[in-house]
């Protein structure tokens, strides 16, 4: 417990100073009791994001959103991955995440995504399922159980954060990105063993994947791409935070090491401007006619994960297996006959 009042937490950063984490932890969780006011919550993200989130401070934040959150029954004796980013790229991919999540799933790994309603994206991850029929708002025990069924769960975000509701009017009003949306693709309720977050900006790799670490993570991997991606590019080399249970290392990947074709560098096979195109893309990469760089940005995704599993020894190993599984339908096999979506 903290000495300090919410209004002594939000003097200070007002005044340009950082929190310890127990301090960050104290000021979020009275916001999710109820206990703190729409205007002083309004100075705090406000100050918070002139000033700059620490490590310490988003960790603590990170804490009191375990703390309210809805914890599932079953005990999960296998690892799993999350897929979530923060989003807020604002460069119209196509949905690699959802489509990273599900060709894990489909190989035979673990994944429970963690997502909300789009923000920023065309097609966010609760959008993008709801058009292939996949039902959002179902019970706790419904989702623990489809995840030790198929291998695949989303666990949509205000299903599992009811307390999220005290900040939800603020977030709107402010318009501007706050430190939630960089804890929120930390939080997710099941605890994944492993995690991969695409963020929007490089400075935030290895703050937040020094905070996967702290949180228990087996291993974490953050990344950013030099042509502004919030996940791995086949356009331009990825810069990525990596922990793989030990030790944190700062790398480099070049989609060079890929060796791609013409036709896979496609940029009208990766980005849309409209919603309804996202959605084409992402159909066209689940049930493909040949390979196009919509399906070389998810193999490449997909390597990344594989690689963190312990799967393969190398990325372009994983790129390759996960390109297989696209090429061959059995992702699409996998949605229509495990999944049920059309």
């Amino acid at each position: 417990m903290t000495a300090l009042t919410s209004k002594e937490i939000l003097g200070q950063v007002v005044s340009g100073h950082h929190l310890v984490d127990t301090h960050a932890e104290y000021f979020l969780n009275e916001v999710m009791d109820g206990k703190v006011t729409e205007p002083v919550l309004a100075s705090f993200l406000t100050a918070m994001k002139m000033k700059g989130e620490t490590t310490d401070e988003l960790y603590g934040f990170v804490r009191a959103m375990q703390n309210h959150a809805i914890k599932p029954k079953t005990n999960f004796g296998f690892d799993f991955l999350d897929t979530c980013g923060t989003g807020g790229d604002g460069k119209g991919t196509l949905n690699v995440s959802t489509l990273s999540a599900l060709t894990l799933a489909s190989l035979g790994h673990k994944v429970a995504k963690h997502g909300n309603r789009s923000v920023s994206s065309l097609s966010g991850s609760s959008d993008i399922l709801s058009k292939l029929g996949y039902p959002l708002e179902r019970t706790h025990g419904e989702c623990e159980a489809e995840f030790v069924r198929t291998g695949f769960v989303f666990l949509f975000a205000p299903s599992w954060h009811p307390a999220m509701k005290y900040a939800g009017p603020v977030r709107t009003a402010l318009g501007f990105r706050t430190f939630f949306n960089l804890i929120g693709p930390l939080s997710n309720p099941f605890s994944p063993t492993h995690q991969i977050v695409g963020v929007y900006d490089r400075s935030l790799c290895l703050p937040m994947v020094e905070i996967l670490a702290k949180l228990g993570a087996k291993g974490a991997l953050v990344c950013h791409s030099r042509d502004g991606l919030d996940e791995f590019s086949i356009f331009e080399p990825t810069d990525y935070a990596y922990f793989d249970g030990k030790t944190t290392t700062e790398l480099s990947f070049d989609p060079k090491e890929l060796r791609l074709e013409v036709s896979e560098l496609d940029r009208n096979t990766v980005f849309s401007s409209s919603k309804e195109g996202a959605e084409a893309l992402f159909r066209a990469v689940l049930d493909p006619q040949a390979a196009t760089g919509g399906t070389a940005m998810v193999a490449l995704n997909v390597g990344v994960s594989l690689f963190l599993l312990g799967e393969v020894k190398d990325i372009p190993t994983g790129y390759q297996i996960a390109k297989d599984a696209l090429l061959s339908k059995k992702v699409l096999r996998f949605t229509r006959e495990t999944l049920n979506l059309t």
